[in-house]
C-alpha cells in the first residue's frame, strides 16, 4: 500500500511541477521493496526500508501541504 501511495503522489507532484520530487517518489518504492526483500538476510533491512518509506511520505506530504494550489 505504501508503495502504491508513492506512485499516486508522483502524479500529484508532476501536476504541480515538482518533477524532481516525482522522480524520487517513483524510485523510493524500489528502495522500500528492496528493504523488505533483504529482510530475509538482515534484520535491520526491514526497518530501514519501512523507515525510508515513512520518512519520504512525511516529506512529500509536507511539500504538498506548503505548495500553492495548482491552477
Amino acid at each position: 500500500m505504501l508503495c502504491a501511495a508513492f506512485v499516486v503522489l508522483a502524479r500529484a507532484l508532476v501536476g504541480r511541477d515538482f518533477h524532481g520530487w516525482a522522480v524520487a517518489s517513483r524510485l523510493v518504492p524500489v528502495a522500500v521493496l528492496a528493504g523488505f526483500t533483504a529482510s530475509a538476510g538482515s534484520v535491520l533491512a526491514f526497518p530501514a526500508g519501512a523507515g525510508l518509506g515513512l520518512l519520504w511520505l512525511a516529506a512529500v506530504t509536507a511539500r504538498l501541504a506548503t505548495a500553492p494550489a495548482p491552477r
